[in-house]
């Protein structure tokens, strides 16, 4: 299974998750493996929640077969759809072999982000599409280039999004949306007495809220960026939506000081 360059590893077999096969840890999911069907696990630490990762991050993920070697990878192109915005962690692949496509879920946070639709209220929103990806390389090959073509797959993905092939009219394509651009600066006059660019910030479109309620939103779309190294920032394929309010995060921001 492989998520990330430095998040790839051999997992067990679903039995080795049973009775007689595994050692249960602090909670459920967590159990050490003492008897695996593989030797070479003995003694490791399978968890799903070991392979969760922020909506930002979470692109591509899937299996690789070592024979004969073959890939299986969901791609998520877009996080507009997906609930609690950019930094909300959401689990990924895991023994099963399970793949999830996340949308919403309460992981991590609990029950403010789970929808609730009361009073006869009316709701709908479009959740993906996202694309599976199925490769395959030459036997003798390694194996390992399906996770590096997966990679390059996803990349094409997200600059074909907004995708032109779904019928609902609710999908809306990119002659439908439009772009954000601006500058975002910083006076924070205990650190310096200019103001700083936000390189690296977060900067969001979400529903109206107070500060932070971004996080806990699961009902509505949320579209996100990264401001340069001197504060510009582009949010892009913007849906035409009754309402905006303009969010940001400083997590991840390289502060600089100086003109």
């Amino acid at each position: 299974m492989a998520m990330a360059d430095n998040r790839r590893r051999i997992l067990p077999y679903p039995e080795d998750r049973l009775p007689g096969r595994c050692q249960t840890l602090g909670y459920a999911e967590a159990v050490l493996l003492t008897n695996p069907k593989d030797p070479h696990l003995q003694g490791e630490v399978d968890d799903k929640y070991q392979y969760s990762c922020a909506n930002k991050d979470n692109r591509v993920h899937g299996w690789i077969s070592f024979s004969p070697p073959v890939g299986f990878w969901q791609i998520t192109p877009s996080d507009e759809f997906r609930s609690g915005g950019p930094l909300k962690q959401n689990l990924t692949s895991h023994v099963g072999p399970t793949t999830l496509a996340m949308f919403l879920s309460a992981h991590y946070a609990g029950q403010d982000l789970v929808p609730k639709i009361r009073g006869g209220e009316s709701w709908k929103k479009v959740f993906g599409p996202v694309y599976i990806y199925l490769n395959s390389a030459p036997v003798g090959d390694d194996p390992l280039w399906l996770w590096e073509d997966a990679k390059i797959q996803m990349m094409n993905e997200v600059q074909s999004w907004p995708y032109h092939f779904p019928a609902s009219e609710d999908f809306l394509k990119s002659d439908q949306r439009g772009n954000v651009s601006g500058r975002l600066l910083v006076l924070d006059k205990y650190i310096c007495t200019d103001l700083i660019s936000t390189n690296g910030a977060y900067v969001g479109l979400a529903p109206p809220g107070d500060a932070g309620s971004w996080q806990r939103e699961c009902k509505d779309y949320q579209f996100w960026t990264r401001a340069n190294e001197n504060g510009f920032f582009t949010i892009r394929n913007v849906l035409t939506l009754n309402w905006v309010n303009l969010y940001m995060s400083l997590q991840e921001m390289v502060p600089h000081c100086g003109k």
